[in-house]
């Protein structure tokens, strides 16, 4: 199956803002710079969720460095721009938790503790994580026009005016221009990249909430995405089998 592409996004620290990408890069542990990033709360060793820290949604964080000299530069909510480099620690790769599982990361060397910090209202530290440890589910998601066009369709039944394209509200890899969710098994060209449809996707609150300021929204979209056996699903996971680029339908 060789379906269109009308969005793609990653966050390259773990809970700040999905941005739009005009292009992604897919290698065997998915989208290139996702979540290569975290933030945690070192006295508690726990890498910071999105579900419990919701003001991450307004930090937007975009890569200005290279491979040899990372470099990123953060936007807070009062518009505010800080750049700076980064580079690991000397204390090296240590276990934090996520989710109740260790994530291998590596504390980071940054002037950009502070910015962090401010923003969130709490003493944090940037670090970076091992390729898919700060990830709940697979490494690719995949959300679809028509799911996406059917809940529009649900939430306005229901009396919610609906202002603002949903998809962002998922923070999905991709979404693809398909009448339906691809089926477990399934296997889908994207680009050059080639990946295989896992199992549906399981969400939590914050969906519920605002992709840029982080503010709980008028319009829920967690009471209605409840499946027959009573879990709150929506969209698809999916494995890398062929790395390569994939673009977004222009």
């Amino acid at each position: 199956m060789i379906p269109d592409v009308t969005r793609l996004g990653l966050a390259l620290v773990k809970g700040t803002r999905h941005l739009d990408r005009d292009d992604v890069v897919l290698d065997r542990h998915g989208p290139v710079g996702d979540r290569t990033w975290c933030l945690v709360d070192r006295a508690a060793a726990r890498v910071l969720r999105t579900v419990e820290n919701a003001h991450l949604l307004r930090l937007a964080v975009h890569d200005v460095g290279t491979v040899e000299e990372p470099r990123l530069a953060v936007t807070t909510p009062d518009g505010r721009t800080t750049e700076a480099g980064t580079r690991d620690a000397v204390n090296g790769i240590q276990a934090f938790d996520y989710w109740g599982r260790g994530a291998r990361i590596r504390l980071q060397d940054t002037a950009l503790h502070d910015v962090f910090s401010e923003a969130l209202g709490r003493d944090v530290v940037l670090a970076r994580a091992e390729r898919g440890d700060v990830v709940y589910a697979d490494p690719v998601s995949v959300v679809t026009t028509g799911a996406l066009r059917r809940l529009e369709e649900s939430l306005r039944e229901a009396g919610y005016a609906v202002r603002s394209p949903l998809d962002a509200r998922f923070r999905a890899t991709v979404t693809l221009d398909l009448d339906d969710d691809p089926p477990p098994r399934t296997r889908l060209r994207l680009g050059e990249a080639v990946v295989e449809v896992t199992d549906p996707l399981e969400r939590c609150a914050v969906v519920d909430l605002d992709p840029v300021t982080g503010e709980r929204t008028d319009v829920r979209l967690l009471s209605h995405l409840r499946a027959d056996d009573g879990r709150l699903l929506f969209g698809m996971g999916a494995r890398v089998l062929r790395p390569g680029t994939l673009r977004r339908r222009t």
